[in-house]
């Protein structure tokens, strides 16, 4: 969008709202349109005429992000993108601003990328530790996740019976009830992985669609995006993978322990081999939570075939628990319909 119809957008309003001068974009440019939220480029608005972002999102993510960006990134040694501001829209939703940090994204299948990563993550959990204390976020520990698989189960039972699902529907709607409750069963294991992980600023969803790197004249510098599942606690969840059923972390993990030492004194590659492992299953979990609120809608076989994904993952990775996870896995019943 260019000419006249800038000056009316409704971004460009919050925007000027923020920062009356210099005044209008050049463009306006849509960038995404997601189930809760819109996001924008603005054009020649931002410091020495760089793009800016405006993302649309309800409010209780938004305050969020805002929180992350100005309470924390901007108090720890780490590269992040230039926070601009959050203006409140009505209806429960605000705008933010943030600095357009370009189009490059973060490949774990780089080894310089996934050593950027692990300093970069490594620098931010040591030093954001601290600041829990201080900075209102939600709570990412391990019960964050375990509703997030109750969530996820009781929706999946509540459309078992969908008529518009066929046989083999509801076998993968089955399967994933079933390796929920098995993950239930076993879920002091998991806290007992988590119980001695100091908390600190996390993430929650890095991906490469989350996390961009730019050139800078001393180097690379990672940059990650998207901040509305933060909150605090055990670090499992960044040093995972998004999906696929390898067990190997997004990040170099030597290079993560080093720079971890100060705030994980003793912290070694084996215990955050099994970190990596809960934070692959609190992943799924938020996975199999998100795909099943689609269930509702008429054609669900959409969410169907996100959920019989996971349904294999949250098995292999259940069992990487451990012994107890194994035995657990051998002895239990195929779930009952309904």
């Amino acid at each position: 969008m260019s000419g006249p119809a800038v000056a009316a957008h409704r971004a460009v309003d919050a925007w000027r709202s923020l920062r009356p001068r210099p005044g209008v974009p050049e463009g306006v440019e849509l960038l995404a349109r997601r189930p809760h939220s819109t996001i924008y480029r603005l054009t020649g608005v931002g410091r020495d005429g760089a793009p800016v972002i405006a993302k649309l999102s309800p409010s209780s993510t938004a305050t969020i992000e805002r929180a992350v960006y100005q309470e924390v990134l901007a108090r720890v040694p780490v590269s992040a993108p230039r926070f601009y501001g959050l203006v409140a829209e009505g209806d429960g939703q605000d705008w933010l601003f943030v600095e357009d940090v370009g189009t490059e994204r973060f490949s774990p299948e780089s080894p310089a990328h996934r050593t950027l990563a692990a300093q970069w993550l490594g620098r931010l959990h040591a030093t954001a530790a601290p600041l829990a204390a201080t900075t209102r976020l939600p709570d990412r520990g391990p019960g964050h996740y375990l509703r997030h698989l109750r969530t996820g189960r009781r929706m999946i039972v509540d459309h078992l019976h969908d008529p518009t699902l066929s046989a083999d529907d509801r076998e993968v709607l089955l399967g994933v009830r079933r390796q929920c409750d098995l993950l239930e069963s076993v879920w002091d294991e998991v806290e007992r992985i988590c119980a001695d992980v100091p908390p600190t600023l996390v993430h929650g969803d890095l991906r490469p669609k989350n996390v961009r790197v730019r050139a800078t004249g001393r180097g690379s510098a990672l940059l990650p995006i998207d901040w509305e599942t933060a909150g605090w606690g055990v670090p499992a969840a960044d040093l995972a993978p998004s999906r696929g059923l390898a067990l190997q972390s997004q990040v170099d993990l030597e290079v993560y322990a080093a720079r971890a030492q100060e705030y994980w004194p003793g912290v070694d590659t084996a215990t955050l081999c099994r970190l990596v492992t809960v934070g692959g299953l609190f992943r799924r979990l938020a996975a199999v939570d998100w795909a099943s609120h689609g269930l509702v809608h008429p054609w669900p076989q959409k969410s169907v075939a996100q959920l019989r994904v996971y349904k294999d993952e949250l098995g292999q990775l259940t069992r990487s628990l451990g012994p107890a996870a194994e035995a657990a896995s051998a002895l239990r019943p195929p779930a009952a319909p309904g």
